[in-house]
């Protein structure tokens, strides 16, 4: 199974820029496109001001997703399906190659579930009727895996058709594993003795597939507000360690690229997951 190296892009962005950090990565996804009303801002908007981004990204066979949402927005206030309907055709209309549904500061209850559900499948309705194939993530934040009814529900609903999870794991809560600093607490069923219900392995017994299972993780200190973030050699330690192990997952995820200097993180990672031989600049 070839992994993904995801990255997401978060501040307005050029050309230059993304020339000079996109190399390590497969899938690179510009924040943030907001709802119906508000259009996009950020690396978003810089790409859609420019599609030269877009179309360097697509001759080096580079996915390229707009991701909707964020940190400061909820926008379970508009109907699903206008919602769908909007965010699909917006990225159809400037050739992105997939959206990325990052909805946080949500409570995982009944309606929630629906919301994003149904959103789900109107994006994937859109995409089919205008021939466009859309590639489908999440982003969701770990514990979103470990409440009765949350992300695994919704994979169960939506029949397959969220192609993977961005999972950001860092800190939410005051339970002792999810630091996620460590291989224990992003692999093993149990951290400490105590039940871990958010590390692959337990999102793998709720019935997600091992291949759509991306971990996400902050590029440098400064990509996160509390813990979470693992520096770089650290971090490929914890990789080796769980392909020596043979555990299963879909690949990695790092915010944000804007922070990557010269895009080694990606080029770091990819060469952990086997993807890429390039040399990191010295």
């Amino acid at each position: 199974m070839t992994k993904k190296v995801i990255g997401y892009f978060s501040n307005w962005v050029t050309l230059a820029d993304v020339e000079n950090k996109c190399e390590g990565y497969t899938d690179i996804l510009f924040s943030f496109w907001q709802d119906p009303t508000n259009g996009v801002i950020g690396a978003a908007e810089a790409t859609v001001s420019n599609p030269e981004i877009i179309q360097f990204l697509k001759n080096k066979n580079k996915k390229c997703i707009l991701a909707a949402g964020g940190e400061y927005l909820n926008p379970l206030n508009y109907d699903p399906k206008n919602y769908g309907t909007a965010l699909a055709n917006f990225a159809i209309q400037h050739q992105f190659d997939g959206v990325d549904l990052d909805i946080e500061n949500i409570a995982m209850d009944s309606q929630t579930i629906q919301w994003l559900v149904d959103t789900t499948i109107t994006v994937h309705q859109v995409s089919k009727e205008k021939n466009y194939p859309l590639q489908i993530s999440h982003a969701p934040q770990a514990p979103y895996f470990m409440f009765n009814g949350g992300y695994s529900e919704i994979e169960t609903r939506t029949n397959g058709i969220i192609d993977y999870y961005n999972i950001q794991y860092y800190n939410q809560g005051n339970w002792e594993y999810q630091s996620y600093e460590n291989y224990s607490s992003l692999f093993d069923e149990q951290y400490n003795a105590i039940k871990n219900p958010t590390s692959t392995q337990s999102i793998l017994k709720q019935g997600v597939p091992a291949h759509k299972l991306i971990i996400g993780k902050p590029i440098t200190p400064a990509d996160v507000n509390n813990t979470g973030y693992i520096p770089i050699n650290k971090f490929e330690n914890i990789l080796n360690e769980a392909i020596i192990n043979k555990v299963e997952f879909g690949g990695i995820m790092g915010w944000k690229v804007d922070s990557d200097i010269n895009g080694n993180w990606g080029i770091a990672i990819s060469k952990t997951m086997g993807i890429s031989k390039v040399n990191i600049p010295i």
